[in-house]
């Protein structure tokens, strides 16, 4: 069995494969968690684990003590994975393979290996990623933003006066809790669009919409087609922990 570990700015997910297939899913909210004894409770259960995959864009201090939790249950050292030049169908963009983010190489290889296709995959965490992959696997570059909730929240914490309640989305906001909910999701929406456009003049073809993240169902009402998947990332740790398997795959995976 392999243990699969996918690590946000504010969750962390895990899975098990068996045969590669998942058995086994968990997650936990890490933000003031003491996660070392919220993860001995999620893998009271699990039986032995003979290779643990990690996808982490935490900081370098919560991946120590993932390390030290993963030694602790399993007597493993677990593996963090790193962004190739290519592996799993993609090609990386990147010039610097590396600094790609993990959860968006993995995201891809999993909405490519659902259908190779034009497609634009957008994941909406604390941060929102937009990434361009034609239909070969080839992913053409993306774009960074702010997340509406971060956008919202920046707005909060550097303007005097403007404690507000949730809103609405409206075309025309009467008030500033509607007016800065409605501009932050807009803004995400135009974004999404502008990229989305971009895409399809550089392929020739009108890209499919893949939406995914914690904050993805917030901007799906507004882009009409766009489909949702959860846990993409877990989906690819899944494919790279089969892909791994095979002797060749450390020197492919380059």
């Amino acid at each position: 069995m392999q243990l699969l570990i996918d690590i946000g700015n504010s969750r962390l997910k895990w899975a098990t494969v068996v045969t590669g297939a998942i058995a086994v899913r968990g997650a936990v909210a890490h933000g003031g968690t003491n996660i070392g004894d919220a993860l001995a409770h999620e893998w009271r259960a699990l039986p032995p684990v003979r290779r643990i995959h990690v996808a982490s864009v935490a900081p370098l201090a919560f991946d120590t003590e993932i390390e030290r939790c993963a030694r602790d249950r399993f007597g493993i050292d677990a593996e963090f994975l790193r962004s190739p030049a290519e592996a799993l169908g993609i090609r990386n963009a990147y010039a610097e393979p590396q600094r790609f983010g993990i959860d968006r190489f993995l995201g891809l290889a999993a909405v490519h290996a659902t259908a190779a296709r034009a497609q634009v995959l957008v994941g909406v965490g604390t941060a929102m990623a937009l990434d361009a992959l034609d239909a070969d696997g080839t992913h053409l570059g993306g774009w960074i933003l702010p997340a509406p909730a971060l956008m919202r929240e920046s707005v909060l914490a550097r303007t005097a006066r403007v404690g507000v309640a949730d809103g609405t989305l409206v075309d025309f906001a009467d008030n500033t809790a509607d007016g800065l909910y409605s501009g932050a999701l807009h803004a995400a929406r135009g974004a999404v669009e502008r990229f989305v456009a971009n895409t399809a003049r550089e392929l020739g073809t009108w890209p499919a919409v893949v939406l995914t993240g914690g904050g993805a169902d917030e901007i799906a009402p507004l882009l009409p087609g766009a489909e949702l998947r959860a846990d993409l990332v877990i989906e690819g740790l899944a494919l790279w922990a089969r892909a791994a398997e095979s002797p060749d795959f450390a020197r492919d995976a380059r």
